[in-house]
């Protein structure tokens, strides 16, 4: 080996190479074991990476494959959607409408109010409320001596839409109707919504005629 001020007494021993080597060999190994974004909260896993701290994206992001949002999220900025790409029904279909009708005649009008026809409309699956809209008409025939009064109401879900009224003359004719628009909430898909119509005479009980008709038309419209 050379002597230090003699020719070739700059150059490093044999044993540098080999501490050299060995310490590059456990930089390696460091660098292969230790995952340099853990602080991060980025992990890899098969397939993949996993992001456990928050993402700030500054720059343009394309995704073109499938995405799913299972937390909460928040668009500060306006959201441009191609035409006719929303599949979801929530979306694509966000209210349904139900309409029946049901009605009566030929029965006799007593001073009591009894519901006279009925009809029911089943909640569509999916969505929890309904804006009821009724309309109940009601005519009879004043059978008896005196001027009497013939009443009228819509029924939503046992809710009354409150009492309308008109005289009738002894022997005479007469009809009205009563319009009733009612909201419900917490409803689940199945559930039946029912909407009547119910009739009364004021002082006497009018005599069953085929004049003495009742009806009920309702639409529902059912929201998620």
């Amino acid at each position: 080996m050379a002597q230090p001020g003699m020719p070739g007494g700059n150059f490093p021993g044999e044993d540098y190479v080999i501490r050299r080597l060995k310490d590059l060999e456990r930089t390696v190994q460091q660098l292969a074991a230790a995952n340099q974004l853990a602080t991060a909260g980025i992990k890899a896993v098969p397939g993949g990476i996993v992001v456990e701290g928050s993402q700030t994206v500054n720059g343009p992001l394309t995704i073109n494959g499938d995405s799913e949002v299972n937390g909460a999220l928040a668009i500060n900025g306006p959201l441009t959607l191609q035409s006719g790409i929303i599949q979801n029904d929530a979306l694509a279909n966000p209210v349904q409408i139900g309409t029946a009708s049901n009605g009566l005649n030929n029965y006799a009008i007593t001073t009591a109010s009894t519901v006279r026809a009925t009809v029911t409309l089943t909640v569509p699956d999916g969505f929890t409320e309904a804006v009821v809209t009724a309309t109940a008409t009601a005519m009879g025939q004043n059978s008896t001596a005196t001027t009497d009064y013939l009443y009228c109401m819509a029924v939503i879900q046992g809710i009354s839409g409150g009492e309308l009224y008109t005289a009738a003359g002894a022997g005479l004719g007469v009809g009205l109707a009563s319009p009733f628009q009612h909201t419900l909430t917490g409803l689940t898909g199945g559930d039946v919504v029912t909407v009547s119509v119910a009739t009364r005479a004021g002082f006497n009980t009018w005599a069953a005629a085929t004049a003495n008709q009742a009806n009920i038309y309702a639409t529902a419209y059912f929201l998620r």
